[in-house]
């Protein structure tokens, strides 16, 4: 019993899987690039003679993701796509009154 030291648990793994991003920054691009995808079957090209411009307005939502994954909210420092969570999920709470509403 006496002179048992307990090791430390190590720390766990930053959690990257690829390119450096987490499983949340994983889905919110790959939501982002399949809205993209979507996107572009349906509203057509613009008519002119360069590929890269014709396409462009297509990669919004992929940057609207970008965005959201990687811009911080000033107050809490939380990334936006989940402030936008937690804001929603604190709106959509059920709301107790301790007064009668008149």
């Amino acid at each position: 019993m006496f002179g048992h030291q307990h090791p430390l648990s190590q720390k766990p793994a930053s959690g990257k899987i690829i390119a450096g991003l987490n499983f949340f920054q994983l889905v919110v691009v790959l939501l982002g690039a399949k809205v993209s995808y979507e996107l572009s079957k349906i509203i057509p090209a613009i008519p002119v003679k360069n590929f890269a411009l014709a396409h462009i307005h297509h990669l919004i939502p992929l940057l609207l993701a970008f965005i959201a994954v990687f811009t911080k909210e000033s107050k809490t420092g939380l990334p936006i796509a989940v402030y936008i969570y937690y804001l929603a999920l604190f709106k959509s709470r059920k709301k107790t009154f301790v007064w009668r509403r008149s």
